[in-house]
């Protein structure tokens, strides 16, 4: 698998579209964070339990990845995918003795890393706008260190996993379209979060997406029941991976 993930990084590498997203990811990062300090307009229902000002702001930025990198994350697969397909890498890949197993995990390494990368961007400049320029003092190691690896696996299971298991299914000319809608209507899951206290089904529903969890991570506490908002996000990944995996292996590619 060393040489499929050799031949993966270096597409992406060198791909102008990854620098690209890289810069988008840092600019929104910094620029939202600027903006949501500096012009502060507030209004959240009154049942989430979440109160925003100018003060508290500041403590929730890094959790806005859970809106922004998604598209960034699966915009990526999308694309490499695609190229994948259409200059028949993958057939020749196969054509090389490559077994579809190690190809279909390569890919989702080498698309997850990038999610990661693009995350660990937005969240260094979330970091460095507020406390170098701000200079907020609200975050502690700890607690930023398990919320932000908790947000990072929920990421990649609603973002990357699924949007490479929707890609080997489509193989089609509208492949990135497709893509980035599903993760459109994906964001919508930020209405979980917001009614969660209403109902015990829209509590556990927003347990499974990061945009639903928006307002519960904490970056100055280790959150309460944190655990099973990771445990659903594996068993996830888990299942979604297995169901891709089961298709990859038996789809004809041309």
């Amino acid at each position: 698998m060393s040489k499929l993930l050799n031949a993966n990084f270096h597409e992406l590498l060198k791909s102008k579209y990854f620098y690209l997203t890289i810069l988008v990811c840092v600019m929104i990062g910094g620029g939202l964070t600027a903006g949501m300090y500096l012009y502060p307009n507030f209004n959240m229902p009154e049942n989430t339990g979440v109160i925003l000002t100018k003060d508290t702001i500041l403590g929730f930025m890094p959790s806005f990845a859970t809106i922004t990198i998604p598209f960034a994350a699966a915009a990526t697969v999308a694309i490499l995918l695609d190229s994948q397909y259409r200059q028949g890498t993958i057939r020749n890949m196969l054509t090389c003795g490559h077994r579809r197993t190690e190809i279909f995990f390569a890919n989702l390494i080498t698309m997850s890393a990038a999610a990661a990368i693009y995350f660990l961007c937005y969240q260094i400049a979330v970091f460095t706008i507020s406390v170098f320029v701000f200079g907020y003092d609200g975050y502690t190691l700890k607690a930023s260190l398990v919320s932000l690896s908790v947000m990072l696996v929920m990421l990649i299971s609603i973002s990357t996993v699924v949007s490479l298991v929707l890609g080997n299914f489509l193989r089609g000319g509208k492949l990135t379209v497709i893509i980035l809608v599903v993760q459109y209507a994906l964001n919508l899951s930020i209405v979980f979060g917001m009614f969660k206290n209403d109902s015990k089904l829209l509590s556990c529903a927003a347990k499974a997406f990061p945009q639903g969890s928006l307002f519960d991570f904490n970056y100055a506490l280790i959150p309460d029941g944190i655990e099973q908002n990771l445990i659903i996000s594996v068993v996830m990944i888990g299942i979604l991976t297995a169901i891709g995996l089961v298709h990859f292996q038996k789809c004809d590619i041309k």
